[in-house]
């Protein structure tokens, strides 16, 4: 995904171009929780993406959990479950499965905080 560009916005947009209507991320969890088979496809489509990302960077450097933060991830509990499984189906290394993917316990506010923690306490981060 192009720097800049954020996942629930370009969920929708792709959505948008299989015919879903509405317009935010709001809108398609609404109807993914309807059962909109366009919703359920996006949502497939984002944490399939999601969990790949992850089996590629814990080949890399043996992670042990990754926490998902922002808007998006409340879309659905449908996207970890799609992330879990498209990792399990991306590696042959038992150490990569064992990788937990959880919502973050900050939410939205985990980037905010992350950037003040570098402001205010620098020394601890580098």
């Amino acid at each position: 995904m192009p720097r800049g560009r954020r996942l629930g916005p370009q969920t929708v947009a792709w959505a948008r171009t299989q015919g879903f209507t509405g317009e935010t991320g709001e809108d398609l969890a609404k109807a993914h929780a309807e059962g909109d088979p366009v919703a359920v496809a996006a949502v497939a489509r984002a944490g399939t993406a999601i969990g790949r990302a992850i089996a590629s960077a814990t080949n890399l450097v043996d992670l042990d959990v990754v926490a998902i933060g922002g808007g998006f991830s409340r879309v659905s509990p449908a996207l970890f479950e799609h992330a879990r499984t498209a990792l399990d189906e991306r590696t042959a290394f038992d150490f990569v499965r064992r990788v937990q993917i959880v919502p973050s316990g900050l939410s939205d506010e985990g980037p905010l905080i992350g950037a003040a923690a570098l402001v205010h306490r620098a020394d601890l981060v580098g």
